[in-house]
């Protein structure tokens, strides 16, 4: 049998979701250098073109899901740095 203490846990669950913001993050910074605009700006500029371009669409799609998925990554963020872990099983 492994033994494992709270700390352990929390400290693994930290490093797993700071390495997913990190990387969200960091595309999301790569997208906003590329298009020098944010999310919302592009979102507009897509919404308001006359010809559709693929590649922006693309981008758009995979910096959409960045920045959605970085926001449900922080609170629970918050939720570890605040010893907020319940465990089941």
């Amino acid at each position: 049998m492994v033994q494992v203490t709270k700390q352990a846990v929390q400290q693994w669950m930290m490093l797993e979701y700071l390495a997913k913001k990190h990387r969200y993050q960091s595309n999301i910074n790569t997208f906003e250098r590329k298009y020098t605009m944010l999310l919302e700006a592009s979102e507009q500029h897509i919404e308001t073109a006359h010809t559709e371009a693929i590649n922006e669409w693309d981008d758009y799609i995979e910096w959409k899901a960045d920045y959605d998925f970085l926001q449900i990554v922080k609170p629970k963020i918050q939720d570890i740095q605040k010893g907020n872990i319940e465990y089941i099983g």
